[in-house]
């Protein structure tokens, strides 16, 4: 398996990069910020919200770096090299996922709980919706990886991203809301939970081979 070695080059390449891999943070930062500002600072206002915006911040933050999975590596040849030396397809698209979800999305999860203090949520609130996007980040990982490959080598495909990946990201906002507020009730046996690991393991399932066949469309 090759996993391993994708991995650690994806992360050592990220560390090298001068922080280009922190731009989905800072923009999850600005969200949170300027939506606080907008709603006017009330706790009142901002406290029933304060999930929903979180959920958004940390899609529209994934969102923005969707382009960069395969984008430098297709360009400079990488991709062709490895498919050459033997990586197969799919297990480049899996290691792509878990660099992706390791550099980007865990970092917004990690930020999640801060954001959480700005809006004044409850404990048990923050609990889960932190727990709501961890069952929740294998799919927004694999549709990332999933839209990249379909526009590899595609110039400006920024858009193209928004309108490949919303309809799979809805249902995981609509469930991942609903398990927050399944949570005060039910826990983790909440059904949309259950729904969420679901929705993981369909996109983990499907995404990942319609992945490396889209990566090998581009390479044939």
């Amino acid at each position: 398996m090759m996993i391993a070695p994708v991995i650690r080059r994806d992360l050592i390449l990220a560390l090298r990069s001068g922080g280009a891999w922190l731009y989905g943070l800072f923009f999850f930062t600005v969200f949170i910020a300027l939506s606080a500002i907008a709603l006017g600072g009330s706790f009142n206002v901002m406290r029933p919200l304060a999930p929903a915006l979180i959920w958004l911040a940390v899609i529209f933050s994934a969102m923005l770096s969707f382009h960069t999975i395969f984008q430098d590596d297709y360009n400079d040849g990488n991709l062709a090299q490895l498919k050459l030396s033997g990586v197969g397809l799919l297990t480049l698209c899996t290691s792509k996922a878990i660099s992706f979800a390791l550099l980007s999305i865990f970092p917004l999860i990690i930020a999640a709980p801060l954001a959480a203090l700005v809006f004044d949520m409850t404990s048990q609130t923050i609990l889960a919706t932190v727990l709501s996007l961890l069952f929740a980040s294998p799919a927004l990982a694999v549709y990332g990886v999933l839209s990249s490959a379909i526009l590899a080598g595609r110039r400006g495909g920024s858009f193209l991203i928004v309108l490949i990946t919303s309809p799979f990201l809805i249902p995981l906002l609509i469930f991942g809301l609903e398990a927050i507020e399944g949570y005060s009730v039910h826990g983790l046996a909440a059904l949309e939970f259950r729904i969420l690991v679901g929705l993981s393991f369909i996109a983990i399932a499907v995404g990942l081979p319609a992945a490396a066949a889209a990566l090998n469309a581009h390479l044939e």
